[in-house]
């Protein structure tokens, strides 16, 4: 059986190959000040700096992440639908989800390339 890192791990390396590190060193930091789903909401934006289109795909692959967990409905696939799907559950939930995002984005910064 598998540990949580373990996982964390396994997805994030594939997902971080084409990502820029600069851009996914930013997401916790949204994150924390002003939570997953707007900061989900901003990556999903369009328009923005060179950095928004690896921000928007550091997320997609963070969605992916939280559905493999069972934190969001197996039938999310793409940041509107994770914000669509944490919007209808409780406080507790989206504190999970938030929590374990912050865990999986840092294996993202950790094997996204330098730039």
């Amino acid at each position: 059986m598998k540990n949580l890192e373990q996982i964390r791990a396994a997805a994030a390396l594939p997902a971080a190959k084409d990502l820029s590190r600069s851009a996914v060193n930013k997401l916790p930091a949204l994150i924390m000040q002003s939570g997953l789903l707007a900061t989900a909401a901003f990556c999903a934006a369009e328009g923005g700096g060179e950095n928004r289109k690896d921000m928007k795909k550091a997320m997609n692959a963070t969605t992916a992440h939280l559905a493999a967990q069972g934190l969001l409905s197996s039938n999310v696939n793409s940041v509107t639908e994770m914000i669509d799907d944490l919007s209808k559950r409780d406080s507790h939930q989206l504190q999970q989800a938030t929590a374990e995002a912050l865990a999986f984005i840092a294996y993202l910064k950790r094997f996204a390339p330098k730039d």
